[in-house]
């Protein structure tokens, strides 16, 4: 681009005349940025891997593990995988490569393999004063199950003076284990979200994507097959490997990313 004017004389208050200078900008030649290189790659990535693929993870803390995909996040290029030890990892698809099956299996019957040292002395759980307690004001007993693209519906009259109460929101971040930062039906933010004034969402229709909690089936994507109001019961079928199970009302929740089917 050109900057270009004409002399009318000079400008400020002594009127000096002041030469014109013309601006060019040199040509573009660093490309786009890092953060649209890496978003450029993990769609290419995301391409690669189905549900059920097995994976090496390439970096982070559980760099070296291999894992089983659960779901995948087109919207936030992100994977639930299932590790060797049956814990779900949270990780960006950049941080994974193809996998093993036998490495997997390996590595699971490595932890199975682990004889617990029954003369250990038992880890005392440090409980956090400044959280809320609840379930008899022991919140070390209650289960962190907060996960980012759940459905929620707020249930405190409380919180922000009512003006959410029983209204659903998207859970958009996790901040630690027991908080989150959700996303209103109208876009906005609501920081730092307690997990006690939460509950999940149960969808009515048939074929609805949920995620389950708890149990053998933690982090997985199921289906709604079918549901019952009466006795707080829903049978979900898994996306990855099309297995019925029968659940409570508070062991799914509705599932809002997009899982890669």
């Amino acid at each position: 681009a050109v900057v270009s004017t004409q002399s009318t004389g000079g400008v400020g208050r002594r009127r000096k005349v002041v030469d014109v200078i013309d601006f060019t900008t040199k040509k573009r030649t660093l490309g786009v940025t890092i953060h649209e290189e890496e978003a450029a790659e993990a769609m290419k990535m995301m391409s690669e891997f189905r549900l059920g693929d097995y994976i090496e993870i390439t970096a982070g803390p559980e760099k070296g593990k291999s894992g089983k995909i659960l779901s995948l996040s087109l919207e936030t290029s992100r994977c639930i995988v299932r590790l060797p030890s049956e814990e779900m990892a949270d990780l960006a698809i950049i941080c994974i490569a193809k996998g093993d099956k036998m490495e997997y299996l390996r590595q699971r019957d490595s932890y199975n393999e682990v004889v617990p040292d029954v003369f250990a002395v038992p880890k005392i759980e440090q409980v956090d004063p400044k959280s809320t307690k609840t379930n008899g004001g022991n919140s070390s007993k209650i289960k962190a199950w907060l996960h980012r693209d759940l459905k929620v519906r707020i249930v405190s009259q409380e919180y922000r003076k009512g003006r959410y109460y029983c209204k659903k929101v998207d859970i958009v971040d996790i901040v630690d284990l027991y908080t989150c930062t959700c996303r209103s039906e109208s876009g906005k933010l609501l920081e730092n979200v307690p997990q006690e004034i939460l509950e999940t969402v149960i969808p009515k229709q048939r074929g609805t994507l949920v995620m389950l909690l708890k149990g053998e089936h933690r982090g997985q994507i199921a289906e709604i097959e079918d549901k019952d109001s009466r006795g707080e019961r829903v049978v979900v079928v898994t996306i990855v490997d099309k297995e019925a199970v029968t659940a409570s009302f508070n062991e799914v929740c509705q599932y809002v990313g997009d899982a890669v089917r």
